[in-house]
């Protein structure tokens, strides 16, 4: 593997750079060019709103790309020494900052912007930025060298969702949110259309192999954006909007294959094990604890730095690890911060990346027994502090909107863990 400082000196071409995914946040594009050091990479291109960035060297703009480039040194140092502590290093993907000029940037948004969805166009690559992340490519084109017919096929899984809160600090009409996970109040918001899915997050976490089977045919049958696959570097769906045989080869068996992994790697206990610990006070609580924070002093409105995140962590494994449940020894800092560790991993996505699966005309014998693939976790940049408030208000509105649709309980389909 190339070392950032070789990748550092690898000139970077526009027309070698193509499109294949992308969030809120960031656009994905991959390397097709031929230098050996790039291939097998990918760029996470920040995004803006259009027209956010029409002036990329005026003075707001260049300080703009300063504190850019600082937000993405720390997004790095949080990768490395805290998630990675978290979650593991083996599920961490390598990654490095690359430098880039705004031509580069410019260039390449126009190259992509044909192929990207309808619903993404309202924001674009932000030219401002002077550095973006280079991480390990999950999301492929076949490879050059595959078996004749076999696929690159990548799973992405996002589900939200690890565990219902533990907290006994809610308001008498949130209750609710002790029987029914977030994910599944969520859809009521999300989905006025009553196109709502049958998946439960909590069901990918049971660590029953067929419930984990069960959840996976649940989520393909209404995928929305929480659950991808790739073939050869493209999301696909069949002609009714689900992931069917249709679109992806020999499914059921990559569904088989994919429930045995989830059921096997210790990352899902991982997440879990964070989601239900972490998060001891919710929303509710955290909002006063936040303000008194910064009436206090005792915060800012500056972001942690990683010694805060250090720390915090710390203070949570020391605390779990003596079984303590007294939530009067947590201060108000060491609570906030707990909250956007949870909030920061419950986001993640999930990529597990399968580099020859059998064609549609290829025969799958042996596969569920020896299905080579590769596993890591993206999207785990440190959320902000600043965003408490907006949380605590989407926190409110999901409840009321589910209650709203479900008032009686009698009729609420309760989340098992």
């Amino acid at each position: 593997m190339a070392t950032p400082k070789e990748l550092a000196d690898i000139p970077l071409v526009p027309g070698d750079w193509g499109y294949i995914a992308e969030g809120v946040e960031n656009v994905i594009v991959s390397y097709h060019g031929s230098e050996r050091e790039l291939q097998g990479w990918v760029l996470r291109l920040t995004k803006c709103d259009v027209g956010a960035d029409a002036d990329p060297k005026s003075h707001e703009a260049l300080l703009f790309r300063d504190k850019e480039l600082q937000r993405k040194q720390d997004a790095l140092e949080f990768t490395a020494r805290v998630v990675s502590l978290i979650v593991g290093d083996e599920y961490v993907l390598p990654q490095w900052l690359a430098k880039m000029s705004a031509g580069f940037l410019i260039q390449v948004r126009e190259n992509i912007d044909s192929q990207r969805p309808k619903n993404r166009l309202a924001r674009y690559i932000d030219a401002r930025q002077s550095a973006s992340m280079l991480t390990k490519e999950m999301i492929a084109r076949a490879p050059a060298d595959s078996t004749l017919g076999a696929h690159t096929v990548t799973v992405e899984l996002k589900p939200k969702c690890m565990a219902l809160p533990r907290s006994k600090f809610f308001a008498p009409e949130s209750s609710v949110k002790h029987r029914v996970c977030w994910y599944c109040m969520h859809q009521y918001t999300l989905h006025k259309d009553g196109n709502v899915s049958k998946f439960c997050p909590l069901e990918l976490f049971s660590g029953d192999r067929k419930v984990i089977a069960r959840a996976l045919e649940h989520f393909s049958q209404l995928p929305h954006n929480n659950f991808v696959v790739f073939v050869d570097g493209r999301s696909v769906v069949d002609d009714e909007g689900e992931i069917s045989d249709k679109c992806v080869p020999h499914w059921g068996l990559l569904r088989d294959v994919v429930a045995d992994i989830v059921q096997k790697e210790s990352l899902f206990s991982r997440l879990q094990l964070i989601q239900r610990e972490l998060d001891l006070f919710n929303i509710e609580s955290v909002l006063p604890m936040y303000k008194h924070a910064l009436e206090t002093g005792a915060l800012t409105t500056e972001e942690p730095g990683i010694g805060a995140w250090l720390s915090a962590y710390a203070g949570f494994r020391k605390r779990l690890d003596s079984g303590s449940s007294d939530a009067s020894a947590v201060s108000d800092c060491q609570a906030i911060l707990e909250l956007i560790l949870a909030t920061t991993l419950r986001d993640v996505s999930v990529l597990i990346k399968f580099d020859n699966w059998p064609a549609h005309n290829e025969a799958a014998t042996g596969v569920l027994e020896h299905a080579d693939y590769s596993i890591g976790i993206v999207d785990h940049d440190p959320k902000k502090l600043s965003n408490i408030p907006k949380y605590h208000r989407l926190d409110q509105s999901i409840v009321a909107t589910y209650l709203q649709h479900n008032p009686d309980e009698a009729n609420q389909r309760p989340c098992c863990e």
